[in-house]
């Protein structure tokens, strides 16, 4: 008997929950293949890329989703939580701002301004004793911002040779090996970063996210909570750890 797309997407939400990825994601295809533009398959699929790593991939997904119909504040939530992952900060601050246009609200929207407001490239914190100009810093977290992750390793191997003890180049740098796959370069780097800055919260978030995605995840716990012992309020270090 052939599925109708209704049992297909409870089979493979069932499939999802049980924590079956391939056999969902056949489910959630099959739908796609019927209906491109189906909400929910578009939005699952999504959360599948995700959990696997794949965070970039999940874009299209989300926002196909939310294109089809905006009223769901799920598919509002892990859009943004998926570009706050990227560490594309202007972005998922400009989708939050429309979310809120549009009348959404609850606690996953509080827990996510909290996150979106802990952004872990303050410029603010940075020390102007032996550092970088605050020109070339901008010039760094815009490229980063923007996606040019591999610029931001080639631009940062310039800047630590100038100015070695400067942790935010370092994190950068980490969280730039991350998006390209290059995780153990990553965990290096965040290494380093702590190693300048002990107090480094997010360079242990951002480390811990790195261990995560190597399959370390007793490592990554203990990392997340590390930062949490330095920044017990910090948001991102509770979801990242959950």
């Amino acid at each position: 008997m052939e599925l109708t797309i209704d049992k297909a997407l409870q089979q493979g939400i069932e499939a999802h929950k049980a924590g079956q990825v391939q056999e969902a994601e056949q489910y959630y295809t099959a739908i796609l293949k019927v209906q491109p533009k189906h909400p929910d398959a578009n939005h699952n699929m999504g959360v599948l890329a995700v959990s696997v790593g794949k965070v970039k991939e999940s874009l299209p997904f989300f926002k196909t989703a939310l294109e089809v119909n905006s009223n769901i504040a799920q598919f509002w939530l892990s859009y943004i939580d998926a570009l706050i992952r990227l560490n594309r900060m202007d972005e998922a601050k400009a989708v939050f701002d429309q979310a809120k246009s549009k009348g959404s609200k609850g606690d996953g929207f509080d827990k996510l301004e909290e996150r979106l407001n802990s952004t872990a490239y303050n410029l603010e914190k940075v020390s102007s004793f032996n550092q970088p100009s605050r020109n070339k810093l901008q010039a760094l977290i815009n490229l980063y911002n923007h996606g040019h992750f591999y610029r931001v390793i080639e631009q940062a191997e310039i800047l630590k040779k100038q100015y070695p003890e400067t942790a935010i180049i370092w994190n950068l740098m980490g969280a730039s090996a991350a998006q390209t796959g290059k995780l153990k370069q990553a965990v290096l780097a965040f290494e380093k970063a702590i190693k300048i800055k002990p107090n480094y919260f997010e360079a242990y978030n951002n480390m811990g996210n790195a261990l995560r995605d190597q399959g370390r995840l007793e490592k990554a716990i203990e990392v997340f909570q590390r930062a949490l012992s330095i920044k017990p309020d910090y948001a991102e270090a509770y979801y990242n750890m959950g």
